[in-house]
């Protein structure tokens, strides 16, 4: 087993663990759907931590030429992929199993905190995409969706209470992603 093998199997488990929460979180909602006062904000926020953690995932797949993992950058690897279940976990409610279900709540009252912690992946991804530029030319011009995707995520923490504001964000976030998967991300070889 390689050494990318080996580290790449940890990165998978937490963001497996990630994708699972959206998604059961997803499913709860689905199945006590007739009590709940749906947030289409925050389907919206969960449904681009969901592409998140899709996307750092793959790009991890960037990394197999990578021939030493140093502490620090196994640590650092870890640790954003902590932040991405964490992020996960702030942007998914806990849906209990009987009583209603208040989505518009949920996102006035803790919306700041997920969009926050977003906001602040979209930095490390920034950072991340400038600092491995060398050996991974595409990671920087990934940033031409990231930085939009930063600011608009700024601008929904900082008017959290205004509902057009996070509307454009996550229509602005959501069109990066798409744009980011079908022109930035390049195809999985090898």
């Amino acid at each position: 087993m390689h050494a990318f093998d080996y580290i790449s199997v940890l990165l998978s488990f937490v963001f497996a663990a990630a994708v699972t929460h959206v998604l059961a979180t997803a499913g709860d909602i689905t199945i006590g759907f007739k009590r709940v006062d749906f947030s289409w904000l925050n389907a919206g926020w969960m449904f681009v931590s969901l592409l998140s953690v899709t996307a750092w995932w793959i790009g991890v797949w960037d990394l197999r030429g990578i021939g030493v993992w140093s502490m620090p950058v196994i640590g650092f690897f870890f640790t954003v992929g902590c932040l991405l279940y964490l992020l996960v976990r702030l942007v998914c409610p806990r849906i209990p199993s009987d009583g209603p279900i208040d989505l518009e709540s949920f996102h006035r009252t803790e919306g700041r905190k997920y969009i926050s912690a977003y906001f602040l992946l979209t930095l490390v991804t920034i950072g991340t995409n400038s600092f491995f530029s060398g050996g991974i030319p595409i990671w920087v011009t990934q940033n031409y969706a990231v930085v939009p995707m930063a600011l608009a995520s700024l601008a929904a923490a900082v008017f959290a209470s205004i509902r057009w504001v996070q509307t454009v964000a996550i229509v602005v976030i959501v069109a990066m992603w798409v744009w980011y998967f079908v022109a930035l991300q390049p195809a999985m070889t090898g």
